[in-house]
């Protein structure tokens, strides 16, 4: 079975319209999961009327605690089997079920229980969204002074097989249920942003499975960027989180996985 985990902030509107996001009418061995973090009577009567599972408890929590809260759901209400995937989506994704089922198919074939798809910021999948990028470190306030940008993105556009790739956005992240269970989730100890770069670096570093990137599945991606307004809330989130990975990185994961290296 494949769950996919939806956390809706206001986002009714664009759900709806978009049929969950292309998943509305997903065949047998698919299941769509809303968390809506800002209760909405229509989004509610909508995923009813569908057949989608909808639940509104807790509103307010952060983006990992939020993923966490529907991966426990799932785990406690019909459990996980062996080979069940937990797909991560954001609403603002577009994506068919096909191209899910063929993510998952691959990701068992190549035995990578973390993977992402290639997304886009338009429907035509003309622009390319800079989902898939190098692990941010020490340095990388120097980058962000001369390019606005913490992390450096991968030249998609001279990816044309499916590779190694060092993080990819939660916007969309499928995991196999198992290796989810095994890093215990995202750390919820970020409220928004960097949680992503979190959970692949604890992927690779301490459970030695990095991150598949299949460049020939598409979805289309609408993204705001919140962060890049300086004086915003979501740009406090950002660096806050950004200097928790840097030492959480450095003080936490690099050690221990050094304590567990074979001398």
């Amino acid at each position: 079975m494949i769950h996919v985990a939806i956390v809706s902030h206001g986002h009714e509107n664009l759900l709806i319209a978009s049929g969950m996001g292309g998943l509305r009418d997903a065949a047998a061995g698919m299941h769509v999961w809303i968390k809506d973090n800002q209760p909405s009577p229509a989004l509610k009567a909508y995923c009813l009327q569908h057949g989608v599972s909808y639940v509104d408890d807790k509103p307010g929590l952060g983006f990992g605690e939020n993923n966490n809260y529907l991966f426990d759901l799932i785990s406690n209400s019909v459990g996980f089997a062996e080979g069940d995937s937990f797909i991560v989506m954001n609403p603002d994704i577009t994506i068919s079920a096909t191209t899910i089922t063929t993510l998952v198919e691959n990701m068992q074939r190549d035995a990578f229980p973390v993977a992402t798809i290639n997304l886009y910021r338009d429907e035509q999948h003309l622009h390319v969204d800079a989902n898939v990028r190098r692990f941010p470190n020490a340095i990388s306030l120097l980058r962000m002074v001369a390019v606005r940008s913490l992390s450096e993105p991968y030249d998609k556009k001279s990816m044309t097989e499916a590779c190694h790739v060092d993080w990819a956005s939660g916007a969309f992240l499928a995991f196999d249920a198992q290796h989810y269970q095994a890093l215990q989730g995202f750390d919820t100890r970020y409220f928004m942003y960097f949680e992503d770069v979190d959970i692949c670096y604890r992927s690779q570093q301490l459970l030695g499975k990095g991150i598949r990137f299949y460049p020939q599945l598409h979805a289309t991606h609408t993204a705001a960027h919140k962060n890049r307004n300086l004086v915003s809330r979501h740009a406090s989130w950002f660096f806050r989180s950004f200097l928790k990975f840097l030492s959480r990185r450095y003080f936490v994961y690099d050690r221990r996985s050094n304590l567990s290296a074979p001398k």
